[in-house]
């Protein structure tokens, strides 16, 4: 389960890295464009809406893709924890039982790793 949710975090950066890196080479188009015409760079206003751009696509990356990959595979966990009779193990998106879960398994953790 942990390595599953380790490749699943790698992917997630992975993919909100490629965002990033899609957007700063935008930038660089830019600026290079703007260099070859003697503006010498980006205006304010320019610079504001590459980063408004950035801002709004990784804000909707983390709603539409990271957020729901995460639930899913948190609920998956559950399941499959409560299929093991693991105490207080169940599929759930209730903060307070999250958190008793969460807690149950840092003792888990420390039992296994121990």
């Amino acid at each position: 389960m942990k390595r599953e949710q380790d490749q699943l975090e790698k992917k997630l950066w992975e993919e909100r890295q490629a965002i990033k890196k899609k957007h700063e080479e935008k930038v660089k188009v830019a600026k290079t464009k703007a260099s070859m015409v003697g503006a010498g760079g980006l205006s304010k206003h320019e610079a504001d809406m590459f980063s408004d751009a950035v801002r709004k696509e990784l804000q909707k990356f983390d709603a539409e893709r990271a957020v729901p990959a995460w639930d899913g595979l948190v609920a998956k966990q559950q399941a499959v924890l409560e299929a093991l009779a693991v105490p207080t193990m169940f599929v759930t998106s209730s903060t307070s039982d999250v958190e008793k879960q969460q807690r149950v398994m840092q003792v888990l953790q420390n039992v296994v790793s121990s």
